[in-house]
């Protein structure tokens, strides 16, 4: 498993620094531009602000699949809120890939779906990548873990 850490039962994702790295850096980028080209001006504050957002959301940001709670705990974004997702009302995975132009692949996610206390269907993303194969590698490892703990059982 090359996206996961293990303490335990308890797996947690690395942190995703593919879809991060090329934002805070073009951000940085241009607030350093801002700050030597226009002192006077707002916008090197603007785009600090905003590498600043984007570092609290990396921050915020995990997944962790609980093998002794039989849970899957995640929390993305900046204001996201955590969804905890137990095991029994998993239904499965999907992929989803935004593509430009229809052939451009701009945005992968892995999305599982799963049924809440109500019986309703509900989606939550677990991560997102530029590219399938680490979207592929995400979900073969989380296969892996639940397969493996299954079997022990």
């Amino acid at each position: 498993m090359k996206n996961f850490e293990r303490n335990g039962n308890e797996y947690k994702m690395k942190p995703q620094l593919g879809t991060y790295v090329p934002l805070v850096g073009i951000f940085s980028i241009m607030a350093l531009v801002g700050f030597i080209k226009m002192p006077e001006s707002s916008f090197k504050w603007w785009m600090l602000g905003i590498v600043v957002i984007l570092m609290i959301s990396l921050l915020r940001a995990y997944f962790i699949i609980d093998m002794d709670n039989r849970e899957i705990r995640t929390r993305k974004g900046l204001l996201g809120k955590e969804v905890t997702i137990p095991l029994e009302s998993l239904q499965g995975f999907s992929i989803h890939k935004l593509k430009q132009y229809g052939f451009i692949t701009i945005n992968v996610a892995l999305i599982a779906r799963y049924k809440d206390e109500n019986g309703k269907e509900k989606k939550v993303q677990l991560a997102q990548s530029y590219f399938t194969k680490p979207i592929n590698r995400i979900i073969n490892d989380i296969d892996e873990i639940i397969a493996v703990h299954l079997a022990q059982q």
